[in-house]
């Protein structure tokens, strides 16, 4: 099936991207990030930090390079993460996460035109992020990569077996459309020019009526 069945248009706007603070989903989500994940990622960074010292490594990265890169990979991967939540909450009416419930429409608008998993690419920006800030090359380029791979299996093994059970030739035909978490820049590329096209042509209109 061709990708372009799965238009990846801007339609939640500011506004109903502010409205999932009202939501109780994303309230449990923060509770899983503040108790569970960000202690486990600072954990995980502990740990290479003393595995660098164990093996000699240097930090691969110094000041004030580390903070940049800090700021930018965090800031992007958040953007991600809350996009991604936004759209599962909003258009899939459900929890982002399995153990809360998950959602009850497949979604497939939004940054899940471009891939199936996006919040796992906000995720690793995120702790690739914690990598620079602590300048632990074991961390980064050992723990990080192993983290990607267990997440990824487990995605693809168990997570998208469920979601075939659960949305049957629907899931089956997007799996096939949407690549799992490297997305086709060609699509991308089309897309932004296809938006700004778009918003070329309201402005232009706006502009004849008024």
């Amino acid at each position: 099936m061709a990708n372009d069945n799965y238009k990846g248009k801007l339609k939640i706007g500011l506004k109903q991207w502010l409205s999932i603070l009202l939501k109780r989903e994303i309230y449990l989500m923060l509770l899983i990030y503040l108790f569970v994940l960000i202690p486990l990622a600072y954990f995980l960074v502990w740990l290479g930090v003393k595995l660098d010292k164990a093996l000699g490594f240097l930090k691969f990265i110094g000041r004030p390079w580390n903070i940049v890169c800090f700021l930018f990979f965090i800031l992007t991967g958040l953007f991600i993460v809350w996009w991604s939540y936004t759209y599962l909450i909003l258009e899939g009416t459900g929890s982002p996460a399995t153990m809360l419930g998950q959602t009850k429409k497949l979604v497939k608008k939004g940054p899940y035109a471009f891939v199936r998993n996006p919040s796992v690419i906000g995720k690793l920006l995120g702790v690739v992020g914690l990598g620079c800030l602590s300048g632990s090359f074991s961390f980064t380029f050992i723990i990080v990569p192993l983290l990607l791979f267990g997440s990824l299996l487990e995605k693809r093994f168990h997570e998208e077996r469920n979601m075939e059970r659960l949305w049957g030739q629907e899931y089956i035909d997007y799996k096939e459309a949407v690549p799992m978490v490297i997305p086709r820049f060609d699509r991308i590329l089309r897309e932004l020019v296809s938006f700004f096209r778009k918003k070329k042509h309201d402005e232009d209109t706006f502009n004849q009526s008024a």
